[in-house]
């Protein structure tokens, strides 16, 4: 884990200027060595968090052993020793790192051997030969990178920060913006940021490019697998132990370090899987890191007990935060410099909470639960699409059972009959919703968004709304916030259920799997059912690590009227009734995450120079 950046234009001494300045603001991110490599068509930097082969054998920038290609790279390759064997067993390796494995792989297969790696990363490689970088992102874009086409050049950067010019006053990408504010989505435009003029690379693609080009189409490499219906099997006993097996080889694989390994553990199925399965399995010691809301109906304490009672084999280290402690006014102003842009609510602050605590603990490498709603149907709009499809093919008891099992409420159970009977007219009030949502925001903000960029998926076909979590709505936020806040500690972050094969897995099995008994991801408490006790197997509500937002705007009132006057962002008659409700101590979470969403617009603004 570390951080990149390149430049790829013809003025050398603006490549070594970029690259220094790109050294200083990554620091965080590899405070462990650092290097550059340079001529007079490209200059790359790396920023080095050591977690496999610490020695000096595994420094970048790296050389081929033919001398052609030289790479930075960000990420673990978790199958790289397989690969060694598989097709480098005839090479003599200088070290241990799967940087060297990467770089002698491109050497041989060129983006063919995308196709063969297991992991996340970020990756610049420069042919000295042709002249042209390779880039690529991992598949579901755990790692980042962002690219920017400035001053006749291309630069490149793990972060936005290197990309931005000294003294610039950058513009916004409106779109992006009034998205975040009207509905709270971000993350769901594809290369869009919420910077008018930096874009992010797509997941799951590559590129060559050369610094007289001006512009570039990238090739995707893979997509998530799109399976009939007709063609899927049913989750039976061997479908089940195949499950199994995958998953634990995805979590087992991730522990692939030369320093020691943690996780977060927040008392629900996921992150509970992965500490049954490191404890049954893995024979070192374990960190546990959690951070709860004490004597708060929101408390999964008890949930967190009973995973590590029922995994007593010795070898956990538990440390725990109280979230009650959380100052919006202490905090938020840093994470939105960490995060680079404005996020969706406290939870990522207590998230980073949680890397603090990692770092204070020394511990380099952390695993986590995420990433298992998205591919398991696990939040309420997937589980509907479950819902639809058991409708449409007929089995009303099945449908019914599951909805009210539940207990989602009566809107809930309304809106997926709605969709069920009339899908047309639903979309249609979704989207009158969606616009009628920015209607309390100033008239000036709503110039230039582009409604082009916005796709509502149909619930009514499972895979598009999996494709749009993948791609849009969920995994590509979840991932920058787990990434900014583990590098801003200099923590690398894994999702072992972000391991592609298991997706590959979970696509060929039948649909009314993922959600019977009113229970979501019901194939992966199942599949993992050895692993968690039986409070959190027939756990229906989702928590996470929840923070106590309203309490927070009511600490800090007088500072969150502030900043909420700060930026002409809601229309006054709007602004104006928020704020009466704050200090009434009369809001709803709704309109507490509208207060929240307007703030942290306006504290992102001033941070970044922002017109």
């Amino acid at each position: 884990m570390c951080g990149i950046a390149g430049y790829i234009g013809g003025n050398k001494e603006m490549g070594r200027a970029f690259a220094e300045k790109a050294k200083t603001l990554l620091l965080h991110r590899g405070p462990d060595d650092s290097g550059i490599f340079s001529n007079e068509y490209v200059t790359l930097l790396h920023r080095r968090l050591s977690i496999l082969d610490l020695s000096e054998s595994g420094h970048q920038p790296m050389t081929s052993s033919c001398g052609r290609y030289t790479i930075v790279f960000n990420g673990e390759i978790y199958n790289h020793l397989e690969l060694r064997k598989r097709y480098l067993s005839g090479h003599n390796f200088r070290g241990h790192s799967d940087t060297e494995t990467i770089i002698e792989l491109f050497r041989l297969m060129q983006h063919k051997m995308l196709a063969e790696m297991v992991g996340m990363w970020a990756i610049i490689i420069w042919d000295n030969e042709s002249k042209r970088a390779f880039i690529s992102r991992d598949r579901y874009g755990q790692k980042p990178i962002y690219i920017r086409h400035i001053d006749n050049s291309w630069q490149l950067a793990s972060e936005v920060k290197p990309l931005i010019r000294e003294n610039e006053n950058l513009t916004a990408d409106p779109t992006a913006v009034v998205e975040y504010l009207a509905v709270g989505n971000y993350g769901h435009l594809g290369a869009h940021t919420f910077f008018r003029d930096i874009k992010e690379f797509p997941q799951g693609h590559y590129t060559w490019l050369s610094g007289n080009e001006t512009s570039f189409t990238p090739t995707p490499y893979w997509t998530l697998p799109d399976i009939k219906e007709s063609d899927k099997r049913q989750f039976d006993a061997q479908a089940k132990k195949e499950l199994h097996d995958c998953i634990v080889e995805g979590v087992l694989s991730q522990t692939l370090a030369d320093v020691p390994v943690g996780i977060t553990l927040s008392g629900g199925v996921d992150s509970s899987v992965v500490a049954g399965i490191l404890s049954t399995y893995y024979d070192k010691e374990i960190h546990i890191f959690t951070a709860q809301a004490p004597a708060s109906k929101f408390d999964e304490s008890r949930y967190v007990d009973d995973v590590i009672f029922l995994n007593k084999k010795g070898n956990f280290i538990v440390h725990k935060n109280n979230l009650d402690e959380l100052s919006i006014k202490e905090e938020l102003t840093k994470y939105i410099r960490i995060q680079e842009e404005p996020f969706g609510d406290p939870s990522i602050m207590a998230h980073g909470f949680l890397m603090k605590m990692a770092a204070d603990a020394h511990i380099k490498v952390i695993l986590n639960g995420q990433g298992a709603d998205e591919v398991f149907f696990g939040y309420n709009n997937l589980a509907q699409a479950i819902l639809l499809k058991q409708f449409s093919s007929m089995q009303f008891g099945t449908f019914y059972k599951n909805l009210s099992k539940m207990s989602l409420g009566k809107m809930y159970m309304l809106r997926t009959l709605l969709m069920s009977l009339m899908p047309s007219v639903e979309t249609n009030l979704r989207t009158k919703s969606r616009i009628k949502r920015r209607e309390i925001l100033n008239e000036q903000l709503l110039e230039g968004v582009d409604n082009n960029l916005i796709t509502l998926y149909n619930y009514n076909n499972p895979y598009d709304v999996w494709k749009e979590s993948i791609y849009g709505a969920q995994i590509p936020h979840l991932v920058h916030y787990d990434d900014r806040n583990g590098m801003s500690s200099s923590i690398e972050g894994r999702m072992p259920f972000l391991d592609h094969r298991i997706a590959e897995c979970v696509a060929t099995i039948q649909s009314g799997a993922f959600l019977k008994y009113g229970l979501r991801k019901f194939l992966l408490r199942e599949s993992c059912k050895q692993y968690l006790p039986s409070s959190v197997y027939n756990r229906t509500d989702k928590i996470g690590f929840y923070t106590p937002l309203l309490n927070a705007l009511y600490k800090d009132a007088d500072w969150v009227k502030t900043k909420l006057q700060s930026q002409p962002i809601l229309k006054k008659e709007c602004e104006n009734i928020l704020l009466k409700k704050l200090y009434g101590k009369t809001l709803t979470v709704s309109e507490g995450l509208q207060i929240w969403r307007s703030i942290s617009v306006a504290i992102w603004q001033a941070e970044f120079g922002i017109q």
